[in-house]
């Protein structure tokens, strides 16, 4: 290793020119290795960003006394870097992020005003199926019904409902009965 390239290594720990002259030297190095990785909301600037650190780490843990290349040293540690940044990017609790598509805000209201619409004919379905569901109850059944239910009256103390009790059982078989087919 040259003396110059072993002074400008140390130097880039901490003079952020000496860093910059030393990432575009290897610039095309790195260009190779990322060449492969792509990820949805990755650009290039963050894929050159993630070298730029990978780059910091090798050059404060690069030692050249033993004459070791620093060159195939950054790209194993460019390498090892890249797979930690997928490994992190495809972790099993960040993978909704990874599949989530952002959404404006004007889509989002448009959403909101669908979903809102929705639950009001939602509403009235349930009232056009409730009311079905009424015409199939004989008169004493709805009367014993609407006692128990839209009165909300006391079982124990309304004698009709104890004279009754009967046909609201038979309401209550029809009305599961009815949930199921609906």
């Amino acid at each position: 290793m040259k003396a110059t390239e072993l002074t400008l290594i140390n130097e880039a720990i901490t003079n952020s020119t000496a860093f910059s002259q030393l990432f575009k030297q290897y610039r095309p190095l790195v260009l190779t290795v990322l060449r492969p990785y792509h990820l949805r909301d990755f650009s290039h600037e963050d894929w050159l960003q993630e070298a730029r650190i990978a780059m910091l780490k090798a050059i404060t843990r690069y030692d050249g006394s033993s004459g070791s290349q620093f060159g195939p040293y950054y790209r194993m540690v460019l390498q090892s870097h890249l797979r930690s940044v997928l490994r992190k990017h495809f972790a099993h609790k960040r993978r909704i992020d990874a599949a989530a598509i952002p959404v404006e805000d004007s889509a989002l209201e448009s959403l909101q005003e669908r979903l809102a619409l929705r639950s009001y004919e939602d509403g009235l379905f349930m009232r056009i199926e409730f009311a079905q569901f009424l015409a199939r109850l004989s008169p004493l059944e709805y009367e014993a019904f609407e006692a128990a239910v839209i009165s909300q009256t006391d079982s124990s103390e309304d004698p009709l409902l104890q004279r009754h009790r009967r046909a609201l059982e038979r309401s209550r078989i029809k009305i599961l009965k009815f949930s199921r087919e609906e």
